[in-house]
């Protein structure tokens, strides 16, 4: 619902101006910026404030006694939370939702991020205890990057103000090859200095230091203690008070709508609670258009349906915003197409939307996450995927692959489509330094030796699924939040509940496997889905390519212009040779040939729009 700057000087002497980096996130809340500095000089906080609970009185920071937290999100049951407070003697200045964590944490203060539910950011300085506490909520829906500057520790909700702030501008370029090999630590970023509150994590900042230690996490059972599953009408119940709890605003409500299972469930769970305005990105004449099966589904809902009709043309003029906005390569136009949906509901005067990510990840939809349960059910398939995976490695060189596959046995499936689809075909491309001074590295060993515990005695699929959910997903679900925010529009995202998790974990990797996919979601919103969204089996929501020989002749050109100088994560020589074959080729460009075209636009767009070095 906003953005956030905080400061943390040991020595003091913070002053208002040194929040000033908060006007740098406007776009995420264009209804009032306010600051706030300690008496001591120790402590700055600031919100750029997009007004969505408590519209007319919900100024942070919000205090409780002497302590005060900015916040980024929503918390929700806060009604029923405020009740009980109250109940106690609490005393309320605002009708926000926020303004129950430093309540919570006056009762509690090591304990009280336990009993916040949703989406949120919480950067909270206690004077007394001369502590500042930053927590991310479990998923990482909501951003929370740190970096040391001027001996401060500086916390924001996107990277730009901390450049703003003064953080340097550089590429942190191990990342960049862990990006591409697998994906990044959740407590890193893509720019060197500058590092994430992880998902399901509390930052504590006091005389003593700076600590990060965990409150939450996933914990999918051990392999022998599968088999207490929940049921349908479990499943039922709490995805629709998942999405009844995120439907609470002082302000009308929106919704994302594609043609597939999760959105379509979340709308159909809505129906009847809240006025239905649902919006789809349409590509017409496309077989990746979901426009005709979302327009069938919103009639049949009697919704007021809005089409966003995106054509490759428009797409691709959008395609530098969408990077400079989401602060990540892009390796598709998704993000575009995301960005103009969201662009759509900001006309349409709304500021928050309810969509559908998440399903996929806590029931197991993809292609991948099927293979991988299929696995967890064979011992015998399992052996021989192994036996695959070897032979694999045998024709690629690819540490990471070889060191997952020793660590875990086998390789997920979304790892293995990530080697063969960006890591192998991206190399030739990679500047010499690059290679040369990662070529042994495992991007994802650090990773899964600190999960462990987490990852010990588990069935490959729910191995599969921790790993994903705690590297690739949360950092495009934040390069997704991004553009929602670009436009000034929160989303909200019913599925990705931890209360829905506590049940989906208990799901046998069986089940899992079993077809057609998500079938204990699917059977558990039934009776709000069309049936032809019930039997249809499972829609990404996908852009389709623009037109990659005019799309590899302007970025030849941009590259010839100066777009990739003084860069070096990619070899100028390569990519200009790769950007001629691909100009010079005949009929479409391959799925290969256009991630590619992305990742070399997309770097050639923050490394220029951001100044970086390296």
């Amino acid at each position: 619902m906003c953005g956030i700057v905080a400061i943390w000087a040991p020595r003091g002497g913070v002053v208002a101006a040194d929040l000033d980096p908060v006007e740098r996130l406007r776009h995420r809340g264009p209804d009032a910026a306010t600051r706030w500095v300690s008496p001591d000089g120790r402590v700055g906080l600031a919100q750029a404030r997009l007004a969505v609970v408590g519209v007319a009185n919900g100024a942070q920071p919000v205090r409780a006694g002497a302590v005060r937290a900015v916040v980024n999100g929503e918390f929700y049951g806060y009604r029923e939370r405020r009740r009980e407070l109250a109940v106690r003697g609490h005393r309320f200045g605002t009708d926000s939702d926020s303004e129950i964590a430093v309540h919570l944490y006056e009762e509690d203060p090591d304990g009280f991020v336990d009993r916040l539910r949703g989406e949120f950011a919480v950067v909270l300085w206690d004077p007394a205890r001369q502590r500042l506490l930053a927590v991310r909520d479990r998923f990482g829906v909501k951003p929370l990057y740190h970096s040391w500057i001027g001996g401060r520790l500086v916390l924001a909700s996107e990277a730009k103000a901390l450049f703003a702030a003064g953080a340097a501008r550089r590429w942190d370029t191990e990342s960049f090859h862990d990006y591409l090999h697998g994906c990044f630590a959740p407590d890193r970023s893509l720019f060197a200095g500058i590092h994430q509150v992880p998902p399901g994590s509390i930052l504590r900042a006091d005389p003593a230091g700076v600590t990060v230690s965990s409150y939450w996490d996933l914990d999918y059972p051990v392999a022998a203690e599968t088999g207490d599953e929940p049921s349908v009408d479990a499943i039922r119940d709490r995805v629709a008070e998942a999405v009844r709890l995120r439907l609470v605003a002082d302000v009308p409500v929106g919704f994302h709508l594609s043609g597939g299972l999760d959105s379509s469930a979340v709308v159909g769970a809505a129906a009847g609670h809240a006025p239905l305005r649902t919006f789809t990105v349409c590509f017409p004449g496309s077989p990746l258009d979901e426009g005709p099966v979302a327009a069938r589904t919103a009639a049949a809902l009697a919704a007021d349906h809005h089409e966003v009709t995106l054509d490759a043309g428009t797409v691709a003029q959008a395609a530098e915003q969408t990077v400079v906005a989401g602060e990540m390569p892009q390796e598709n136009h998704h993000g575009t197409a995301r960005l103009a949906q969201s662009t759509a509901i900001a006309r349409a005067g709304l500021r928050v939307a309810l969509a559908g990510e998440g399903g996929d990840e806590l029931f197991g939809g993809y292609p991948h996450h099927q293979a991988d349960a299929a696995l967890s059910t064979s011992p015998e398939r399992l052996a021989h995927a192994a036996r695959s995976h070897r032979a694999l490695l045998e024709r690629a060189d690819q540490p990471t692959l070889s060191g997952t596959l020793a660590r875990l046995g086998f390789l997920p499936g979304w790892l293995v489509e990530r080697c063969l689809n960006t890591s192998l075909p991206v190399r030739p491309l990679l500047h010499r330094d690059v290679r040369e001074a990662y070529a042994r590295r495992d991007s994802l060993a650090a990773v899964i030796d600190r999960a462990e515990p987490q990852l010990r005695g588990r069935a490959p699929v729910h191995q599969s699924l921790y790993l994903f959910l705690r590297t690739w997903f949360c950092n495009y679900i934040l390069a997704a939040e991004r553009l929602d925010m670009a436009r000034s529009v929160e989303v909200r995202l019913p599925l990705l509940d931890h209360e829905l998790f506590a049940l989906a974990r208990r799901l046998s990797p069986a089940t899992l496997a079993g077809t057609p996919g998500k079938r204990p979601l699917r059977e558990a919103m039934r009776d709000v889905l069309t049936d032809e969204v019930y039997r249809g089996g499972k829609r990404p929501f996908f852009a389709p390519p623009s037109d990659g020989r005019a799309a590899a002749g302007a970025l030849r050109r941009r590259v010839e212009a100066g777009a990739l100088a003084g860069n070096r994560l990619l070899d100028p020589a390569a990519v200009d040779a790769f950007l001629h074959r691909v100009e010079a080729g005949s009929g479409p460009v391959s799925q290969v040939q256009d991630r590619m075209l992305h990742l070399v636009d997309s770097v050639a767009t923050l490394h220029q729009a951001y100044r970086l070095e390296g």
